[in-house]
């Protein structure tokens, strides 16, 4: 059986979806070019559906692709969304799409009918000054999304859509000046992981603790980088498939820093430190947990590594060239 990776970078300066095909020759080529017409922002694959969800800026909506045996894209729909997308998030059933909206300080939910395509909003909240970024855990039943300009994250019970932003479950506070991104929880719903941005932390939180006893402490806050840097710009975070390594990019010393995750505690080890592409704003980790593909926003160029699954670390196997500043990117495992 052949297996082919597919890589989908979106270009905001050219309004563009790149689409790459990786194989296992370790050769990258360009397969398509895409154009969105307006702003391209956030992207999300849909493995399941086999479709993928572009953000638009400036007129605020969301496009749906569907993606065909080659892992090419053909536009199916695009339907008006609340406030310019910065990041998209399809909870484990896809039956939702939740778009978070730093600009305008909101997040909102779709319904997906059973072909994956987006309805009219569902539900609206305002008021989430910076929202980022939000994510689901592993039953499905908890939705996390942070608000970076008033150090919080919000969590809410997607089991009763209906109420869905109605009923607060708790909120989690960090003391200023934190800047709360990006979020990754554990394989084992245990755990979740705050990425901050203003000061380069990730921050471990016991998801039971926070969600049924109100606790407001983490167990762990740890910097990303060496004390040694000064200038502080956290972007992504990503964990491994099998729970064991996570992953952090920052943009302002253009670095990926590697941890160790200790299933038992959630508590995390730093690893070691790569020097990646200029100004990593994102980037992926694989399903089968084999590659990381980062993209630099400065370096107009993607970086491909394999991770050796015993430790951890990154091998980097190749770079290719994209359009100017990439800055989301997304893959699909194929096999024919």
């Amino acid at each position: 059986m052949k297996k082919k990776y597919i890589i989908y970078v979106s270009i905001p300066k050219k309004n563009i979806i790149e689409v790459f095909e990786f194989n296992l020759l370790k050769k990258v080529k360009k397969i398509q070019e895409i154009s969105t017409n307006k702003e391209i922002q956030p992207i999300k694959v849909s493995i399941k559906k086999k479709k993928l969800y572009a953000g638009i800026r400036n007129n605020a909506k969301i496009i749906t692709y569907d993606i065909n045996n080659q892992g090419l894209l053909k536009k199916n729909s695009q339907i008006k969304t609340y406030g310019n997308p910065n990041h998209i998030y399809i909870d484990k059933n896809e039956k939702y799409l939740f778009n978070s909206s730093y600009g305008n300080n909101s997040i909102s939910c779709h319904l997906l009918d059973k072909n994956g395509i987006p309805k009219k909003i569902y539900k609206l909240k305002n008021k989430i000054l910076g929202c980022h970024a939000s994510i689901i855990d592993k039953s499905n039943k908890f939705l996390f999304f942070t608000a970076l300009k008033l150090n919080k994250i919000f969590i809410y019970n997607i089991e009763n859509i209906k109420k869905l932003f109605k009923i607060n479950v708790n909120k989690i506070y960090h003391k200023k000046n934190y800047g709360p991104r990006h979020l990754s929880i554990h394989p084992n719903n245990k755990y979740l992981y705050i990425l901050n941005e203003l000061n380069s932390t990730i921050t471990v939180w016991n998801i039971k603790n926070i969600i049924y006893q109100n606790k407001n402490k983490y167990i762990q806050k740890i910097n990303i980088t060496p004390i040694f840097f000064k200038k502080k710009w956290a972007a992504d975070i990503h964990i491994s498939p099998c729970g064991l390594f996570l992953y952090a990019s920052e943009r302002a010393t253009h670095t990926i820093s590697l941890f160790q995750i200790n299933p038992n505690t959630g508590k995390i080890k730093f690893l070691k430190i790569y020097k990646t592409e200029k100004q990593p704003r994102s980037f992926t980790i694989d399903k089968t947990g084999k590659y990381i593909i980062v993209v630099g926003q400065k370096s107009n160029s993607a970086s491909i590594y394999s991770i050796n699954k015993k430790n951890g670390f990154l091998n980097k196997k190749l770079s290719f060239i994209t359009m100017q500043e990439p800055l989301w990117v997304e893959t699909l495992l194929l096999k024919s």
